[in-house]
Formats: C-alpha cells, sequence, structure tokens
C-alpha cells in the first residue's frame, strides 16, 4: 500500500503562492492587537483605583427610631442621624453626621430602595461647628405604603473609601 501525499500546487494558476510580505504584516498587526488587549487587561486589574470598602450593616439600628452609631476601622466612632423622625417623604430631611476620633471625612450620602428601585438621591455633607457634617435632602413618594430605604455614607481619608450603610423605614401619608 502506497500513502498519498497532497502538496499544494505552487505553480498552479488556481493555487497563487502566498506572498510573505503581507502574512508578516498580519503577523505583526496580530501581535500589536494581543499586546494592546495585555495592556488594557493589566491596567484595568493592577492600575484601577480600589472601590470602597463596605462596613457591614448593622440590622439593630433604624435612623427612623434613633440615631446610629458605627465603629469605624481606625478607631472611631461615626453616628448619624435623621430628622423629623417618623422619616417623612416629600418633606426636608436633615442629616447629621458626627465623627469622633478619627480624620476621616464624610463626602456624600447615597438613599436607596431595599426592595424598590428609586431614582438617583445623593446629599452632600458640609462642615458645620462642632465636627459635625449637615446636610439637607427630600426622599420622593413612593407607590407602596411602607418603604424600606439603605443611606449609604461614603467617607474619604486620603485614597481611602470607606462605605457605611444604614437603614430606616418611611410610610406613605405619615
Amino acid at each position: 500500500m502506497s500513502a498519498i501525499v497532497l502538496t499544494p500546487d505552487w505553480g498552479s494558476p488556481t493555487s497563487p503562492e502566498p506572498d510573505r510580505g503581507t502574512c508578516l504584516l498580519c503577523a505583526i498587526v496580530g501581535m500589536l492587537a494581543a499586546a494592546m488587549t495585555l495592556a488594557v487587561l493589566a491596567k484595568m486589574l493592577f492600575l484601577a483605583p480600589a472601590g470602597p470598602t463596605v462596613l457591614p450593616l448593622d440590622e439593630t439600628c433604624s435612623l427612623s427610631r434613633e440615631t446610629c452609631s458605627v465603629r469605624l476601622p481606625d478607631g472611631g466612632t461615626l453616628k448619624f442621624s435623621i430628622g423629623p423622625r417618623p422619616v417623612p417623604l416629600l418633606q426636608t430631611l436633615t442629616l447629621e453626621i458626627h465623627i469622633e476620633g478619627s480624620n476621616i471625612r464624610p463626602v456624600e450620602v447615597d438613599f436607596s430602595g431595599v426592595d424598590v428601585p428609586m431614582a438617583f438621591n445623593r446629599a452632600y455633607p458640609a462642615p458645620a461647628p462642632g465636627g459635625v457634617y449637615t446636610a439637607q435632602t427630600m426622599l420622593p413618594l413612593c407607590a407602596s405604603g411602607r418603604m424600606v430605604w439603605q443611606a449609604s455614607v461614603l467617607l474619604e481619608k486620603g485614597d481611602s473609601r470607606l462605605l457605611v450603610p444604614f437603614r430606616f423605614e418611611t410610610e406613605r401619608g405619615k
């Protein structure tokens, strides 16, 4: 038995010889594309800024009933309150953030519905006398009667960021 070996017939008019310059150009373009892809991935993985460290939610405290207090990783304490109470809808709310024993500062407070997605709602605390940061905001009216909210306080110290979640409830008509 003899084996049949097929080889390209470069001399045939139907199979022209490949252009070596074109193949070299294709190889260079392919290598450049691969290098650029690796550079973008490396930047995304290693050079992208890290997100904030998120502290665990204290489910025993509700801002609709009381001022909530959280121990910060650097040993300081954050106290956060919303007034008036019970927390009303479509009325001006006053936010107060007290930070003791730390030089971390609040940057913003983001409000979101826990079970019902709500529109973007963010407040920006400003320093007030006595180491207090204050802001005013308003919560929108929700179609459901009772609504559970999360207020996330974003803190900043240098390049590091910390996110502290708090929960509270509102009731339509109260």
